[in-house]
């Protein structure tokens, strides 16, 4: 009987052994082939404004029309027989959230410079949108230079945030199955799909308004309501509620954020390329985060409970530095705004990360002297 009993245990592990054999095998061939093999030349997807309507943008609380064009972008003004074309690529930084448009800095440009600067950012935009964006616009818009305008917090946005798990989360079994044997290939396909049900749940959002009259009154005497740091600071608390790391996951690109910056990365490797290839230019522009140059900010976010790293405002993040890499490898320009912000004070939106008008002119003077 002993006999008997210890052959079936053999003959039992032996096939356990060798189904997790070929399993492993199995899985190490397919994370290999999603890792190393395939070159993914698949749509990154992005998400825009309802095309051909106007719509209500707001400066604390003023309403202000815009026209959105036929790309599904707020109209730029247009300047006839222009020297240059620069086309300006970003997120609600380089949109100009929460300020009239006349005073975002790419309005300033255009005003002050005899070139044409065409800004097509959108509020929410990573740079896989950016990218999917240029992809549609890149033979119907004027440019012999693009301007990536880089804020603190892209490596953040490209990763895994709440709203995006929560869209996986409600995903079909096998979906969750395919990505654990093809994990990149999976994670387009379903970034592509969120940015689609973004642009869905934006459209549904914005019809809600969509018959509703606003009377302009802009006032131009803007004063700057300073921060004392004693604020409530309520979003930001939601902030950390939400995503606890979320500093970590932006600035700490070589240790906490890597496997986002490598994506990242890719993204920006293969924007360049294709740049090249027209012989277009390519300039970078670093926004940085709040606490990389407001100490207030800083402590209000050290308080909250925010992980902090005093390098980040004294010094350099690891992202700065990846950037300042990326410039001599790629043999590009790098505008850096950190040295001037931190000369400056009052640059943000009260109780916000947005920039107000005061950072405006100074990042449209900056450029302007880089020209």
């Amino acid at each position: 009987m002993k006999k008997v009993f210890s052959g079936l245990n053999w003959k039992s592990f032996r096939n356990v052994f060798l189904s997790l054999l070929v399993l492993s095998s199995l899985l190490f061939l397919c994370r290999w082939i999603d890792q190393s093999w395939i070159q993914y030349d698949l749509p990154y997807g992005y998400f825009h404004y309802p095309a051909k309507q106007t719509i209500p943008f707001f400066r604390k609380g003023v309403p202000e029309p815009g026209y959105i064009n036929q790309y599904g972008i707020r109209e730029v003004s247009l300047k006839e027989n222009a020297k240059c074309n620069y086309l300006l690529l970003g997120d609600s930084q380089t949109f100009g959230s929460g300020i009239f448009a006349e005073d975002r800095f790419s309005e300033i440009l255009n005003r002050e410079t005899e070139c044409q600067w065409t800004n097509v950012s959108m509020p929410g935009f990573t740079l896989e949108n950016e990218y999917a964006f240029f992809q549609k616009l890149k033979d119907e818009v004027t440019f012999e230079r693009a301007y990536l305008v880089i804020y603190g917090n892209d490596i953040y946005e490209t990763g895994d945030t709440p709203d995006y798990l929560h869209y996986v989360d409600k995903q079909k079994w096998y979906r969750h199955l395919l990505g654990f044997f093809l994990p990149e290939l999976t994670r387009y396909h379903l970034k592509k799909e969120y940015f689609d049900s973004v642009q869905v749940r934006l459209e549904n959002e914005l019809q809600k308004f969509a018959n509703t009259q606003y009377e302009t009154k802009k006032q131009k005497n803007l004063n700057f309501d300073e921060e004392n740091g004693n604020e409530p600071f309520l979003p930001f608390h939601t902030l950390y509620s939400i995503s606890p790391n979320y500093f970590k996951e932006s600035l700490d690109v070589n240790t906490y954020a890597s496997i986002h910056f490598q994506r990242w990365k890719k993204i920006l490797y293969r924007f360049h390329s294709e740049l090249k290839e027209k012989k277009k230019e390519l300039v970078l522009v670093y926004i940085p985060l709040d606490v990389e140059f407001d100490p207030i900010r800083f402590q209000v976010y050290q308080k909250i409970g925010f992980e902090m790293n005093p390098n980040w405002i004294k010094g350099e993040s690891e992202m700065i530095l990846e950037l300042l890499q990326l410039s001599k490898e790629l043999g590009i320009g790098l505008i850096d705004l950190r040295p001037l912000f931190r000369k400056e004070t009052n640059l943000l939106q009260k109780e916000d990360i947005h920039f107000n008008e005061k950072a405006n002119r100074l990042i449209a003077e900056r450029i302007k002297k880089s020209l």
